[in-house]
């Protein structure tokens, strides 16, 4: 459309376009038989993409409205090359999933690895920081799973899919509350936590060898905050 042919009190163009007011019940038909294409496309997919779909399955979905948006609103476009567009998708789609199954090396670069980030009540800052999760991040993860303090946990792992899988102690030991900074616990007056400080930074919970005014032997930081249970 050129610059001369573009008014403001233009209200034909405002409603309904360039196209004649006709192909607005041609766009109503084509959403409808569109929308019944991905239904049994999203469908064919796999029983994942209706859960928590992986990187590779979120890279389909964004290049499906891409594919979907023309045939659906343009009148030049027709909707046979967008359904043999969407089935050589599928087909990619099938055959990388059948390479991962085969091959383990495709799966972990088609899926990611799994991440181990918090061992023994102590976080793992390598790990975060490979992944680019920050503390307040995972620790608002941990607070979704209604857990307190990183002494309940034995195990935490990120899973190729994003979700976290945990794995609690039988008895929790002292450790850093995961609770935001304005609510953090005071220091215990009795009890297990009683008398003991914790790394601020990861977790580390010191024995009475080491000496807790001093840098955290696991991660090298110099922020000490009380120990919680």
């Amino acid at each position: 459309m050129k610059k001369e042919d573009i008014h403001f009190g233009d209200w034909h163009r405002w409603i309904f376009g360039t196209t004649p007011p006709a192909f607005t019940w041609e766009v109503a038909i084509r959403a409808a038989l569109i929308f019944i294409i991905m239904l049994a496309f999203v469908r064919w997919l796999g029983r994942r993409m209706k859960g928590q779909i992986s990187a590779s399955e979120l890279a389909v979905v964004l290049t499906l409205g891409a594919i979907i948006a023309a045939p659906m609103q343009k009148a030049t476009a027709g909707l046979l090359p967008s359904i043999v567009v969407l089935l050589a998708v599928l087909g990619m789609h099938r055959f990388m999933n059948w390479l991962a199954f085969k091959y383990r090396k495709v799966e972990i670069a088609e899926q990611g690895k799994m991440a181990m980030l918090v061992r023994d009540g102590c976080l793992d800052l390598k790990q975060m920081h490979t992944y680019a999760l920050s503390q307040e991040q995972l620790f608002g993860l941990l607070r979704n799973e209604s857990i307190a303090q990183l002494g309940e946990l034995r195990r935490v792992y990120m899973e190729a899919n994003g979700r976290l899988s945990l794995y609690k102690l039988a008895e929790p030991r002292p450790g850093l509350s995961v609770l935001p900074h304005d609510d953090y616990p005071p220091a215990a007056v009795t009890g297990p936590a009683h008398d003991l400080e914790v790394c601020g930074t990861c977790g580390h919970v010191p024995s009475p060898t080491e000496h807790a005014g001093t840098r955290c032997s696991n991660c090298g930081y110099q922020n000490w905050l009380p120990a919680t249970v």
